[in-house]
């Protein structure tokens, strides 16, 4: 893993200085690198619900979270057409990961632009996340996504955005992240009515910023011989609000859909995706939202948050709903520039299972991350 890494970092470097003689004149662009390295150390506690002995179980962590990474920006002078390239750094040992984070190229004309590549985009933008950091390798905690945050990751995509000071539109034909089936199902093609895209707004007046937007795709099956036909929705409705007032920050997102499961990452598989019922889907509705305030005192900060989700299908045995719910407070302290340190404590309880009515058990972290970013 090691040399893999050693020729991630020497092959971006190399093209990086190697593009001017293949492509165009080094007077017609310019690139940067960055990176950032994070590191975690802390204390995760599962209550004995989620283990495999019954036991209250607490352990130890020491990794370097996914949200590592290695990044290069390429741009033309005029600055009108630019791109990016990032790789994630993992490690939890006994493995290491390089991952693909953004791959992409736009090009501006006046207020338009056209994106095309791997990324994400307005909707469920991260302008609006939650400082909740710690703990990415541990169950996949960070910034409460699906804990109240809907995030729906970085696809390939195409897009084009209008946008000005004060308002904007973007829309965007994205690569589903779901392409298979429900449990169980056999001899059945996966086909797309409409794949996945999603329209999103944007607001700005003074202090306050806003990104409302729309996110769907429709599945259909053919399936096999002496089974129905059948088709279901990924929906997802995002109203986010940012609102800033000298040292301090108020971020909210609240969001209504159906059937998140694997299309809208962070969220269980198990009870987040349809239902196949007889010959039926039933949907399942998601909905959520996520509060946190931020105060800057100087190179302290002082910040806390609180999510809430509440998934219901008609066809679960005992209960209709789920409902769940996480909360942190950290205090980041920037040393430097390129260095600083976030310590926090987070709290995950996960409610009661809609099959038996018995408590699927709680979580909790206390850790801290030493964060280099150059």
């Amino acid at each position: 893993m090691k040399k893999l890494l050693i020729i991630a970092v020497a092959v971006m470097a190399i093209f990086a200085m190697s593009v001017p003689a293949m492509a165009v004149s080094p007077s017609t662009y310019t690139f940067d690198m960055a990176a950032r390295m994070l590191t975690d150390i802390g204390w995760q506690s599962r209550s004995g619900e989620m283990t495999n002995s019954g036991n209250d179980v607490g352990s130890w962590f020491v990794n370097m979270p996914g949200h590592s990474y290695l990044r290069a920006r390429f741009y033309s002078v005029d600055k009108n057409v630019g791109g990016r390239i990032e790789l994630g750094l993992a490690s939890l040992q006994p493995s290491a990961t390089v991952s693909l984070r953004y791959a992409y190229g736009y090009w501006r004309v006046g207020k338009c632009r056209i994106l095309a590549g791997q990324t994400d985009n307005w909707f469920g933008s991260l302008a609006y996340h939650v400082r909740q950091y710690v703990g990415l390798n541990e169950n996949s905690h960070l910034l409460l996504f699906g804990w109240g945050f809907l995030w729906p990751h970085r696809v390939p995509q195409v897009q084009f955005t209008y946008n000005t000071d004060n308002w904007g539109v973007q829309f965007a034909l994205e690569e589903p992240r779901n392409k298979g089936t429900w449990a169980g199902a056999t001899n059945v093609d996966t086909t797309f009515i409409l794949p996945r895209m999603s329209l999103t707004f944007m607001f700005k007046y003074g202090a306050f910023m806003t990104h409302p937007g729309i996110l769907c795709v429709k599945h259909d099956y053919e399936a096999g011989a002496g089974a129905s036909d059948e088709s279901w929705d990924t929906l997802a409705i995002v109203l986010p609000v940012k609102f800033t007032a000298g040292a301090f920050t108020l971020k909210f997102q609240g969001h209504w859909g159906k059937n998140f499961a694997t299309e809208i990452p962070f969220y269980s598989t198990a009870w987040t995706g349809p239902v196949l019922n007889g010959s039926n889907v039933e949907d399942t509705t998601v909905m959520g939202a996520v509060l946190a305030g931020e105060y800057q005192i100087g190179k302290l900060m002082i910040t806390a948050g609180a999510g809430y989700e509440n998934w219901s299908n008609d066809t679960w045995a005992t209960n209709d709903e789920i409902t769940r719910w996480g909360a942190f407070v950290a205090v980041p302290y920037q040393f430097t520039k390129n260095f600083g340190i976030h310590p926090e404590f987070s709290y995950y309880k996960y409610g009661d299972n809609p099959q038996t009515g018995s408590d699927m058990g709680n979580e909790w972290l206390l850790g801290v991350q030493f964060r280099f970013v150059f």
